[in-house]
């Protein structure tokens, strides 16, 4: 690892740590055909990583309308940032995320979790088996 120098305002020098990477593994972190799967109420919506942003909520104008009654109008947005799909709670209630196999985690106030594997998504309230409101979440790279 190499540190570059940086001077701040008052003179003072601060050495960052900055890294060296080929450049296949750069292509991989901003490879614009990777998608993540989102299945909601028995319908499955693809979030590629070409595509800006991806916004699941009640309000009609988000990629996903969810009718969960305690979900926000703009509950959680998606963006695909360095190689990785990531979730960002922007809710009143929270947003709850089981990746599989592992315990869950509630976001809050913008609070931001990379989705990996598969797993489900709760909005609002914690999840539960049986849900019908549960969002499942695949990343198949």
């Amino acid at each position: 690892m190499k540190h570059s120098m940086q001077s701040s305002d008052n003179g003072y020098e601060e050495r960052a740590p900055t890294e060296q990477i080929s450049a296949d593994r750069l292509r991989s972190m901003y490879d614009l055909s990777a998608r993540l799967s989102l299945s909601y109420e028995g319908l499955e919506h693809w979030f590629t990583a070409s595509s800006r942003v991806f916004v699941v909520g009640r309000n009609l104008d988000c990629d996903l309308v969810v009718s969960t009654p305690v979900a926000s109008r703009h509950h959680a947005r998606f963006i695909y940032r360095k190689g990785k799909f990531v979730m960002i709670d922007q809710s009143t209630n929270g947003t709850y995320v089981q990746i599989k196999g592992n315990d869950q985690i509630c976001l809050l106030n913008g609070e931001e979790f990379p989705l990996v594997g598969e797993g489900v998504i709760s909005l609002g309230r914690p999840v539960e088996e049986g849900d019908p409101h549960l969002i499942r979440f695949r990343n198949p790279g």
